[in-house]
């Protein structure tokens, strides 16, 4: 179950970061940032790699599959 927690505060920072990033790219609702684009792009990237560790911990740990866990959430 620790790693099931760590996974989970590892999506949680990685979203936070993202979060950051997207306030750099749109700084306000009439304006674009496009010198943080890159940054933005490569923390959405973290962001979904963490997700997905998380995805496939918790289909390994119940023997489901992504489909499965996406029907349950739903």
């Amino acid at each position: 179950m620790e790693e099931g927690k760590r996974l989970a505060e590892e999506v949680r920072a990685a979203a936070a970061r993202h979060r950051g990033a997207w306030s750099a790219l749109v700084p306000t609702p009439h304006a674009v940032n496009q010198d943080a684009e890159p940054a933005e792009e490569a923390a959405y990237a973290e962001m979904e790699a963490a997700k997905q560790r998380l995805r496939d911990h918790i289909c390994g740990l119940y023997g489901i599959s992504a489909a499965e866990l996406i029907s349950l959430v739903r």
